[in-house]
């Protein structure tokens, strides 16, 4: 219903541009091209809405007409005609051009669906957990190295640092802080943030970057204390500790492709598998060391 209102309101603008056009020679429109002109008038106006330009609705539309070979008095007249036929409504014709935008936009929607589909495997098969600790204790000032973590040679992607915390009571810091940053080329600190740790009971801390080109190195110290604070005897434990990284979706589905185009390309791990009206996306193992179980999305097409 919302294409057909807003094809009759297209053809009433048409119909009102061509009010005030002289009529001197014209033939009549068959039906099925008056399906195709109200079908890209249609589509036109909704262009022209959507990028908020401004335009003269007889240049808009005489372009279109002169497409199927008809012009601007060739329009005018059969518009005029319609009223005197008995074989076929205007009405009639609103109909198709709605029944074939729908159709279009339904197969549009196939086509985003299973490009997404794509994306979201190649991004997963491209996330990688670059580094990880279970455990982390730390009781004496002088390991509290093992809270600093240095990761090298980043590549762009988003990085998401989480982990668990507990700071027991025999803690002697009163303000002991998480310190985050990336150091580009030029030892200059980027995306650095601080936040102060949550004291005497679990706690969880997330954070998330976008890392560039000009990111060399990811600092993370979770035993941070600013120059006038000395730091103090520690009694902190972290679990979980990851830092996450998610390749650019563009960087990922050029990767997956490249390596399915390879001479694996039909091997057990092909990307995509077509089986009638469904399409298969599998995401493939990246070696031999990697056992877990594949991903796949099954997606109905029809």
């Amino acid at each position: 219903m919302k294409h057909l209102r807003l094809i009759i309101s297209c053809v009433a603008i048409i119909a009102g541009t061509l009010l005030n056009v002289g009529c001197q020679q014209h033939k009549e429109i068959p039906d099925e091209d008056l399906v195709k002109i109200f079908h890209d008038a249609y589509l036109a106006n909704a262009y022209i809405s959507e990028q908020g330009i401004s335009e003269d609705s007889l240049y808009l539309y005489e372009p279109i007409f002169k497409r199927y070979g008809y012009t601007v008095e060739d329009m005018q007249y059969t518009l005029k005609t319609f009223s005197e036929r008995k074989s076929a409504l205007l009405s009639d014709l609103m109909m198709k051009v709605q029944k074939q935008l729908e159709e279009e936009s339904k197969r549009e929607n196939r086509k985003i669906a299973i490009l997404d589909t794509i994306d979201n495997v190649a991004k997963r098969h491209y996330t990688r957990t670059i580094y990880q600790d279970s455990l982390i204790r730390v009781k004496r000032l002088k390991d509290s190295n093992d809270l600093r973590i240095t990761i090298k040679d980043l590549v762009p992607g988003e990085y998401t640092v989480s982990f668990e915390y507990m700071i027991d009571t025999l803690d002697e810091n009163r303000n002991s802080r998480i310190e985050l940053y990336a150091l580009c080329g030029d030892s200059t600190q980027t995306l650095r943030s601080t936040m102060m740790f949550t004291r005497y009971r679990e706690a969880k801390y997330t954070r998330k970057m976008i890392i560039d080109t000009v990111h060399k190195q990811l600092y993370i110290n979770m035993f941070y204390h600013p120059k006038n604070e000395e730091p103090k005897k520690p009694d902190i434990k972290i679990t979980n500790f990851k830092i996450v990284r998610v390749m650019p979706t563009e960087v990922s589905v050029d990767s997956l492709y490249q390596s399915q185009l390879n001479i694996r390309l039909l091997n057990y791990d092909m990307m995509m598998g077509f089986v009638g009206d469904t399409i298969i996306v599998s995401e493939p193992t990246d070696s031999l060391d990697n056992h877990e179980p594949q991903d796949s999305i099954t997606l109905r097409t029809n």
